[in-house]
C-alpha cells in the first residue's frame, strides 16, 4: 500500500507581520537627521543603528522564507540558525542603544530594548525549534530505499571500472550494460520503497557476486584473457538472468498484474529519457 503524505503550503493571498517590514525601516528615517549633525560621532551612530536595522530586518525575512519552506514541506530540519529570533534580538539592541542616548541610568534603557525583542519576537514568530516528520516511517522507508539506490550504483560503477581498467571493450560495454539494467530495476521498484527493501538481501548477494566475478576477471586477465573474458561474460549473464527473475518474481507474487514490473520500468526509462 502506498502512503502518501498531503500537505497544505502557506496562503499566499494571507498577510502578515514580515509584510510590514518595509514600514519598520522607514520609521528609522528620523535617524538621517544625525547624518547631518556635523560630527563624527553621530555619523558612526548612525550608520551603526542603519546597519542593526538593516540586518535585523534580513534576518527576520530570510527566517520568515525559511518557516514558510518549513510548513510546506512534509520533511523539514528545523534551521540551523534562528534568523527571526537574532532578527529580533538586534532589534532590542537597536532600541537600547536608542534608549541609552536619552537615559542618564541603563536600567530603563535595557527593560525598553528587552520589550523590543519581546515585542518583535511576538510579532514575528519563533523559528521552528523541531525536527519535522523525520520520524514517519514513510519517510524512513524512503531513506533507507535512497541509500540503497546509492550504494547498488556505487558498486556496480565501480565493477565497470574495474573492468574498464582491462582495456576490453566488448567486456566493459556488457558490464555497463548489467549496470543499466539493474539501476532501471532497482528505480522501478523504489517506486515503492518498502518493496525495494524487501528485495535487500538478494541484492546484496548479487553485488556480492558481481565483485567476486571480477575479482576471478581480474585474477585470471594476466594468465589467460580469452578464457577468463569467457568466463565472466557467462557468469555475468547468468547471474543477472537469475536476479532480474527472482525479482519478477517476488514482485508477482505481491502483485498478482503480471505487467505491473514492465509498466513501472516503462516509466521509471521514460522519466529519465525526459530528465536527459
Amino acid at each position: 500500500m502506498k502512503s502518501r503524505i498531503h500537505t497544505t503550503g502557506p496562503d499566499p493571498n494571507k498577510t502578515s507581520a514580515v509584510d510590514s517590514l518595509p514600514l519598520l525601516l522607514l520609521a528609522a528615517l528620523p535617524l538621517l537627521l544625525w547624518l547631518f549633525d556635523g560630527s563624527l560621532m553621530a555619523l558612526i551612530a548612525a550608520l551603526v543603528h542603519f546597519a542593526l536595522l538593516g540586518v535585523a530586518a534580513l534576518l527576520i525575512a530570510q527566517g520568515h522564507a525559511a518557516h514558510q519552506a518549513y510548513d510546506a514541506a512534509p520533511v523539514a530540519h528545523r534551521p540551523a540558525v534562528p534568523r527571526k529570533l537574532i532578527g529580533a534580538l538586534l532589534l532590542g539592541v537597536l532600541v537600547f542603544l536608542l534608549a541609552a542616548s536619552r537615559f542618564t541610568h541603563a536600567l530603563p534603557a535595557l527593560m525598553l530594548g528587552l520589550a523590543a525583542a519581546g515585542f518583535a519576537i511576538a510579532a514575528f514568530g519563533f523559528d521552528p525549534l523541531r525536527h519535522k516528520g523525520l520520524n514517519d516511517p514513510a519517510h524512513i522507508a524512503r531513506s533507507r530505499a535512497d541509500a540503497l539506490i546509492v550504494h547498488s550504483d556505487a558498486a556496480l560503477r565501480d565493477a565497470v571500472d574495474r573492468v574498464g581498467a582491462l582495456g576490453h571493450q566488448p567486456l566493459t560495454a556488457r558490464t555497463e550494460a548489467m549496470h543499466g539494467a539493474t539501476m532501471r530495476l532497482l528505480r522501478a521498484f523504489a517506486v515503492e520503497p518498502e518493496r525495494l527493501l524487501g528485495l535487500q538481501k538478494p541484492l546484496d548477494r548479487f553485488l556480492g557476486l558481481v565483485e567476486a566475478e571480477v575479482s576471478r576477471l581480474e585474477a585470471g586477465w594476466q594468465e589467460n584473457p580469452a578464457q577468463a573474458t569467457r568466463l565472466y561474460a557467462t557468469r555475468l549473464t547468468a547471474m543477472t538472468t537469475a536476479f532480474e527473475a527472482g525479482a519478477r518474481q517476488r514482485r508477482q507474487r505481491e502483485t498478482p498484474d503480471a505487467y505491473a514490473l514492465d509498466a513501472d520500468l516503462l516509466v521509471e526509462r521514460m522519466q529519465r529519457e525526459r530528465a536527459a
